[in-house]
């Protein structure tokens, strides 16, 4: 852990670059998600969910609302861990296309997610009841989303 720090430390501006693009990206990817949600009718807003996750843990009293920070700040953390991926991605290929590679490493990035759901799903002593089928699916597809709009800013303003 202190090794991860420390060369981030000393990567100076690509530490924002890598923030920017993971929070954009996120938002990218959420706005999706939430334009799905309200087409569909089913519960995707993963700030949301995640929201509803703290709310009903039982080990403390917590009264979070949809859009409380706590689930935000979680959301927004994972997508800058998942755009720190993809900065190591680019620094280490020597060619590849945004579309193509944004697509290809978010679809992995969205089976990390989904894994990454289906143990707080499951572990939960209350979870969200969504269908979880139609979650998944569109979470890979926000995540291919999210590949390729923090690709697309890491390598345009990068």
């Amino acid at each position: 852990m202190i090794f991860i720090f420390g060369y981030l430390f000393s990567m100076g501006m690509d530490v924002i670059l890598i923030i920017l693009s993971g929070i954009l990206g996120t938002m990218v990817m959420t706005v999706f998600s939430h334009i799905l949600e309200k087409v569909s009718g089913h519960k995707f807003n993963e700030a949301h969910l995640l929201n509803k996750l703290i709310d009903r843990c039982g080990t403390f009293d917590s009264n979070a609302e949809d859009n409380d920070i706590r689930g935000w700040a979680i959301h927004l953390a994972i997508g800058i861990l998942m755009a720190m991926g993809l900065y190591f991605y680019i620094n280490y290929a020597k060619e590849f296309s945004v579309l193509i590679s944004g697509v290809v490493l978010g679809f992995f990035l969205g089976i990390i997610g989904v894994l990454g759901w289906t143990i707080m799903f499951k572990k939960h002593s209350d979870p969200p009841e969504i269908n979880l089928v139609y979650f998944f699916v569109q979470l890979i597809c926000a995540h291919m989303i999210f590949g390729v709009s923090a690709l697309w800013i890491l390598t345009k303003i990068g």
